[in-house]
């Protein structure tokens, strides 16, 4: 499967999941659960993008 299809889309979803974790930080605070666990779903698209970006 060629991955840069599957590396745009993830590009995409980290911007979405970025401007709501944005938004989630500055209503709830950086430490409220919610944007802790959006944090940690953006970490996780990140590191699929680097594996993804490197091959």
């Amino acid at each position: 499967m060629n991955a840069t299809p599957m590396v745009q889309t993830l590009k995409q979803e980290m911007e979405s999941k970025r401007l709501e974790l944005k938004y989630l930080a500055q209503y709830h605070g950086f430490s409220h659960p919610k944007t802790v666990k959006l944090s940690q779903e953006l970490d996780e698209l990140f590191n699929l993008y680097q594996k993804l970006s490197h091959k």
